[in-house]
């Protein structure tokens, strides 16, 4: 009895056993991240997009103009530390006998380098944008030119108010031909959230601007989605 309660035991150990080892075809798939990291991309793209867009356009408060734009290269910089920090991880993998997603990696790098054309495109195109809906014009003077890496003017309306934010160089402020006490004819934003330019209102086109922002906002969501997906899949393994 004993003997036969014994080969009873080893049988259904071994049947065990093998459906152990039988493949996990049965087993229900993991669930795929593609939509999560969609949803944290587009959510993190439009953040972008639209605190840089709005913050000149409606205008914000100085205060949250400020913190605007201090988010929003915070989206750019905390994006590329990842990617700094996924590097050396991925190169310890790889020592391990792992493979590396490199196409990963250069998906993330596509999709940085596109969220930060978008950043400097998507404000331009605000700027522009509020010069076209309150711009003034003014014969403005130049009162300090700033002389640096990139040239900045400080410039006065003729009513004495102080024109904020500065010219840029690439707006007119060129220190060369640019003296202290030059009358400069520059368009403003009496609001001071949009930088002056010496542009004529008929070379401002705001509009102009959406196809690029709009081609560059789907290569960021899609370049960043395909690459977390990627990353996601080996770090699973």
């Amino acid at each position: 009895m004993e003997r036969v309660t014994g080969n009873k035991d080893i049988h259904e150990l071994a049947a065990g056993a093998d459906r152990a080892a039988q493949p996990a075809e049965n087993t229900p798939p993991r669930r795929h991240a593609g939509p999560m990291w969609l949803l944290v991309n587009a959510a993190c793209v439009t953040a972008l997009t639209g605190l840089l867009w709005f913050s000149p356009v409606v205008p914000l408060p100085a205060l949250l103009r400020g913190a605007a734009s201090l988010i929003s290269a915070l989206l750019i910089v905390v994006a590329f530390l990842l990617v700094l920090v996924l590097l050396p991880i991925l190169w310890l993998r790889h020592r391990r006998g792992l493979k590396t997603p490199k196409l990963g990696l250069v998906a993330l790098a596509v999709a940085l380098v596109a969220a930060a054309v978008l950043a400097l495109t998507t404000q331009t195109a605000g700027s522009e944008r509020a010069l076209e809906k309150r711009g003034r014009w003014a014969e403005a003077v130049v009162l300090d030119v700033d002389d640096r890496k990139t040239d900045k003017c400080t410039l006065r309306t003729p009513d004495g108010w102080e024109i904020s934010p500065r010219l840029s160089e690439e707006e007119g402020c060129e220190a060369e031909s640019v003296k202290p006490g030059d009358k400069m004819r520059v368009l403003y934003d009496p609001q001071g959230a949009a930088a002056p330019t010496e542009k004529r209102e008929a070379e401002l086109d705001s509009s102009s601007h959406i196809g690029p922002i709009g081609g560059l906002a789907t290569l960021a969501v899609a370049a960043g989605t395909w690459g977390c997906v990627r990353l996601n899949r080996r770090n699973s393994k």
